[in-house]
Formats: structure tokens, C-alpha cells, sequence
């Protein structure tokens, strides 16, 4: 998927075409390393640099885990942090990503929605750049004290992917001492075990992957890819303007011939000029789990 979205303010002029960033640095509204998953991408297409500015709150917007509940979509979450990470550090150029698990809209299956969100108010526009994958880092599972937290562990991919544990029933996720994060070793596994299973109304903790970037290799696997897309559609310039193409959806379902989500044609197009060119994709058709019609 992949929209841009433009503004009414007036434009400035454009400069070199494919050329705009070279040399500008891109702040990334993060606080959990994701800038390390992005700027390689990013130097490598645009010959831009990314940083993260210190100390930033981006989870006021809201946490997987519900203590600080999400109260917004997930573009608008990625708008406020990039726009955060924009005014810290004095840039025009700002970027946020957000991430959803559980259905996929579409099909219905359990998987992983990523997108990545880019602002640069010289030229008052916005891109957002998505991906949908089936893989995920695991799944909630009840313990009782004295479980093999070391096997559990190993099931989720120790070390490199955490784990969260709070009470399996009750609970408040606004009480810190519900919530455990970030959880690697075996022994902090089972103190978190005793703890949440105490707080439980059943006596048993509920395990599960920590989501964040930085303890969640899947995701920031997805990331990486992602900053590659948006880079390479960044680089991919109006030859009158220098603006990003977005993408059109439709491609159709290998068995029923109905049209999906999933891009069929690039468009080549700015909000500067009337400029528009479409071109399709290599494929013909898509496999038909992508398809509405045939997954209701």
C-alpha cells in the first residue's frame, strides 16, 4: 500500500530533481532505535542522513501493552511522532513508523501492518508507505510459577526477541508493577511469572512478545524493507517537479479475477504539475488469499 497525501499551503521551487536531499539530515520520532533500521536505506538512495532525536516521548501516543492507551489511528500516531521528532530537533524533514498486530484487513488472518510515514515541509507533502506480512514474533500463553521459562524462551527466540508478562485475568495496565517488559533471561522470566500469577485472578501470568523494535526483529526486519521502499519511491522523481509517485491498488485475483488491495500499477505523479503516468506492474494477478472475494 502506499498513499501521499498533499497540502493546500503554497509550494516552494523544486529543486534538482532526484537530487533534493542530498546532504540533509531526517529525523526520525522515535525512542526505541528504529532510526538504525532506516538510515541506510536513506543514505544509500538519497544520500540523506537520519538521526533520532534524544529523549523523546513518542509513547504518549500510545503503547502496545495499554498503559498508555492508543487513542489514535495508526497514520495519525505516525504523523504526531514525526511532527514531534520535527520540532525537537528544528527540521523540516521527519519521519515515524507504527505498527498493528491481528487481522489483516482484508483476509483475516493474524499477521503484521507496518507503515512508515516521511513529512517534508519544504514541500508540503507527506508519504506513507506500507506492508502487510503474515509473520509474527508468537503469541499469548498462560503460565503458572515454576513453568520452564527457559524453554518458553527459546520458543519466542531468545535473546533477540523479548517477551511481556502480566496477570492472566485482572490486572490494571495502567499500574506498572502489572506490566513487565523487555524480558530476555530465564530468572527474570520467572520472578515476572510469580509476580503477575499473584496479581491474577486465576494464579497464572500471561506471556507475550514484546513488540516494540528494538526487542522485535520480525518487525524490524519489515522495517528495513519498508525504509528501502520509501527511499527508492522518494528517489523516483517528476521530471518537472521532483515529487514522489504513490501507487494504485487492483490487482486481480488469480482465481476469481476480482481486484484486491494489492498494487497493480506505479503512478508517476506530483502535486505540483499535471504531470501522470501510469505504470503497471510485471504481474498479472495475485495469489487469491489477498482476495476479498475469495476470504469474506
Amino acid at each position: 500500500m502506499g498513499t501521499v497525501h498533499t497540502h493546500p499551503e503554497p509550494l516552494p521551487e523544486a529543486g534538482p530533481p532526484g537530487d533534493a536531499y542530498r546532504g540533509c539530515v531526517m529525523v526520525l520520532g522515535t525512542r526505541h532505535g528504529k532510526e538504525r533500521q532506516v538510515a541506510s536505506a536513506f543514505a544509500e538512495m538519497l544520500g540523506a542522513q537520519v538521526i533520532a532525536p534524544p529523549g523523546l516521548d513518542t509513547d504518549q501516543f500510545g503503547t502496545f501493552t495499554g498503559d498508555i492507551a492508543r487513542a489514535l489511528t495508526p497514520p495519525a500516531a505516525a504523523r504526531a511522532e514525526a511532527r514531534l521528532a520535527m520540532t525537537a530537533a528544528a527540521s523540516p524533514y521527519g519521519l515515524a513508523s507504527e505498527a498493528s498486530y491481528g487481522p489483516l484487513p482484508g483476509i483475516g488472518w493474524p499477521g503484521h501492518e507496518e507503515i512508515l510515514l516521511f513529512r517534508d515541509d519544504t514541500r508540503a507533502i507527506e508519504i506513507l508507505e506500507g506492508h502487510r506480512t503474515l509473520s509474527a514474533p508468537g503469541y499469548r500463553v498462560r503460565a503458572a510459577p515454576h513453568s520452564d521459562t527457559a524453554e518458553t524462551l527459546a520458543q519466542y527466540g531468545r535473546p533477540r526477541q523479548a517477551v511481556i508478562v502480566r496477570p492472566a485475568t485482572g490486572g490494571d495496565p495502567g499500574d506498572a508493577g502489572d506490566i513487565v517488559k523487555g524480558i530476555t533471561d530465564p530468572d527474570q522470566l520467572a520472578t515476572a511469572i510469580t509476580t503477575a500469577a499473584a496479581r491474577s485472578g486465576d494464579g497464572h501470568a500471561l506471556i507475550e512478545p514484546d513488540l516494540r523494535a528494538h526487542y522485535n526483529p520480525t518487525r524490524r526486519a519489515v522495517l528495513t524493507q519498508l525504509a528501502a521502499s520509501l527511499a527508492t519511491r522518494r528517489a523516483t522523481v517528476c521530471p518537472a517537479c521532483g515529487c514522489p509517485h504513490p501507487t494504485e491498488p487492483g490487482l486481480l485475483c488469480a482465481d476469481r479475477g476480482a481486484p484486491t488491495d494489492r498494487i497493480r500499477a506505479d503512478i508517476h505523479t506530483c502535486a505540483r504539475c499535471p504531470h501522470r503516468d501510469t505504470r503497471p506492474r510485471p504481474d498479472a494477478t495475485t495469489d487469491p488469499r489477498w482476495c476479498q472475494a475469495c476470504n469474506p
